[in-house]
């Protein structure tokens, strides 16, 4: 659906912007993959099937938020995919569009809730108003 292409464009967008070292859609790509547990849009051939990604690394290398057993070892920003190497193989935009479906009736619940108190609102400023016109 369009919640589905608009999520899918905001990630693509940010992981290209992460291939070219783009410092803010790197924050906020590894922030995404650390939480989400994912990595790319699809998966980890964002990274390793990208010509630019692999130029600069290569096609065994993905982001250090994609992968799992980093360790101590907070200032990589790479890691390279071997046999032990245990990484996030699903890409964000299934696990975001996933999230988005699992929680609709939340986030339609707290906007009715908005509405409600915002009516509610209104109606009392009215009530106010004509006490203190009544009342002058």
């Amino acid at each position: 659906g369009k919640i589905e292409e608009s999520v899918e464009d905001g990630l693509d967008k940010k992981v290209a912007g992460y291939i070219s070292e783009d410092e803010d859609d790197i924050e906020i790509m590894d922030k995404i993959q650390e939480t989400i547990e994912c990595c790319g849009v699809h998966g980890i051939e964002d990274y390793t099937e990208n010509a630019t990604w692999v130029s600069n690394h290569n096609n065994k290398t993905i982001p250090a938020s994609c992968c799992q057993n980093m360790g101590t070892d907070t200032s990589a920003k790479t890691c390279i995919i071997e046999e032990d190497t245990v990484y996030f193989d699903k890409g964000c935009l299934d696990l975001t569009t996933e999230t988005l479906k699992e929680n609709a009736g939340l986030v339609i619940g707290i906007t009715l809730g908005f509405i409600v108190i915002q009516i509610v609102t209104v109606c009392l400023g009215c009530v106010f108003c004509r006490r203190i016109a009544r009342d002058g």
